[in-house]
Parts: C-alpha cells; structure tokens; sequence
C-alpha cells in the first residue's frame, strides 16, 4: 500500500506552489508598504492618543519593519482566500465558478471584521484599559508592543468575521447542516461568551457585547447560508437522480 497516492502527491504539490506564490507576492507587498508605514504609524498613533516609547535603539526601526510585514498580510488576504477556495476546488470536484464569489464574500467579511475592530472595539478597549492610570501608575507603552496588539486584533476580528463562508463550505461538503447547528446553538453560545472574554482586550461587560453580538449574528447568518446550502445541494441531487 502506497504512503501517498497520486492525488495525494498532486494535492501537495499544489499547496507547496500555492504557498510558494503567497511568500512572493507578500513579500513583494511588504517592499511596498515600507513606503507608507509612516502614514500607517500615524492612523494608529489616533487610536490611542498618547505618546509612545522605545525601549531599545533598534525598537522604532523593527517596529517600522513589523508594521510593513502585518500591513502585508491583511493586504495579502484575498489572494489567500483564493488560493485557498482553487486548490480545495481543484482537488473535491467543486465548480470553480464559485471561486470568485467566495474570495468576494471572505474578502467582505474579513475586512468587515477588521473595520469594527478598528472603529469600535481598539477605541473602546484603549479607553477603558487607559482609565486606570493614577497619580503613582502612568502608562509608558512601548511601541513594538503597541504595534502587536492593535494588530492581534484586527486580523483575529477579521478572521472570527469569516464564520458564516466557513460554516457555508462545511455544509457545502456535508458536514453540518442546519438541525445540527440549531441543537448546537447553545453550545455556541457559552463557547462565544468564553472566547470573547478571553480575546476582547478588556473585562468589562460594553467590551464583552462588542465581539460577542457580532459573533452571534454571524452564527445566525452562518445557519441561513448553510440552510440555503443544503437545500441547494439536495435540489441538484434530485435533478441527478
């Protein structure tokens, strides 16, 4: 018996081509951006409203280099979808037709994720974290570590933002569908309230609501696209027949 078959072998070349042509292009991209990190430094300067400090000489210009490198990658996102929706259509038969329509919709939400974090959950989260400063406690944040966390954030909102094209494909192949995901709402639910209390960078309950409705909501959207999805495939089905 055979360790790989030949689709298997094909299936990892194609990834290995697919990861090959992201680092080229994102590192391409990353060239780019390392003429607009100053703008870039600027906007989040906004978010927080303070001055930031270097703990080391080197700190400004790798943070420089960091801000290109993350800039790269939300910008890259797209291309990674696609890279993504081609080699698993390629290798189960899906109908590459449907590729431009899912890069759009990830594309939509995951940047939608990323604009309500940016608009509503950093500005909230800042503030409410800035609050504690007193006369003997004033904050001195560093600027790499800045950098780290606004951008945690905005690529973990626009990946989580992602739920519903994720469930959709699952029920695409057949591995939820809608009676699974309504018995499970529940679970859901207590696993979002975990998770967003973890992730979201404050413990107070605004800061809680702000990732956790969202969430839900693209739970909900998540169950109607799959609902549609189902009852797509089954109508092909009976055409089949």
């Amino acid at each position: 018996m055979e360790l790989f078959s030949e689709s298997r072998l094909a299936l990892l070349r194609d990834i290995r081509k697919s990861l090959i042509r992201t680092m080229i292009i994102c590192c391409l991209i990353f060239l780019g951006m390392l003429f607009f990190v100053e703008d870039i430094m600027k906007i989040l300067k906004d978010i927080i409203n303070m001055k930031l400090i270097l703990y080391s000489l080197p700190e400004a210009f790798m943070s420089y280099l960091k801000v290109a490198f993350l800039l790269a990658l939300l910008i890259i996102v797209p291309y990674i979808i696609f890279e993504i929706t081609r080699v698993v259509s390629k290798h189960t038969n899906v109908k590459g037709g449907n590729i431009y329509s899912i890069v759009l919709i990830g594309t939509i939400l995951f940047y939608g994720g990323c604009f309500f974090c940016y608009r509503y959950v950093l500005p909230s989260g800042i503030k409410f974290l800035l609050q504690y400063q007193t006369e003997y406690l004033k904050p001195m944040i560093s600027l790499s570590a800045y950098i780290s966390f606004v951008f945690t954030f905005l690529l973990g909102f626009g990946i989580m933002f992602e739920l519903p094209l994720i469930m959709g494909m699952l029920g695409k192949i057949g591995i939820i569908n809608t009676n699974f995901l309504n018995k499970q709402r529940r679970f859901f639910v207590l696993i979002n309230s975990i998770v967003s209390a973890i992730v979201t960078p404050t413990p107070d309950v605004f800061n809680l609501l702000l990732m956790m409705v969202p969430m839900q909501v693209l739970y909900e959207i998540g169950v109607v696209v799959v609902y549609f999805t189902n009852k797509g495939k089954l109508q092909k089905e009976k055409n089949n027949v």
